[in-house]
């Protein structure tokens, strides 16, 4: 197995990790970043109450990006298992 192998494998791997937790990571962070400033902002220290907001900003997230990101997932999967007897040759 080549170095350039493992190399473009590993930079396949982490852009296709970037591209499916990106929105999610990005949209927890907006909306604990806004629900922080509110709690301070308030005085009211619970946790709870930023759970519900971001599992609901999560679930509409997965809802708008899921169905274009699935397919570029499944590729992704299909392309490795196709490389799997090049790599080990």
């Amino acid at each position: 197995m080549d170095s350039s192998v493992v190399i473009e494998s590993s930079i396949r791997a982490l852009w296709m990790s970037f591209v499916l937790c990106g929105p999610i990571l990005l949209i927890i962070l907006v909306i604990g970043l806004v629900i922080g400033i509110l709690q301070a902002a308030t005085s009211i220290n619970e946790s709870a109450v930023a759970f519900v907001p971001k599992l609901i900003g999560v679930a509409f997230v997965i809802a708008f990006v899921g169905p274009v990101t699935l397919p570029m997932f499944v590729d992704y999967v299909r392309s490795v298992i196709i490389a799997i007897p090049t790599v080990f040759r």
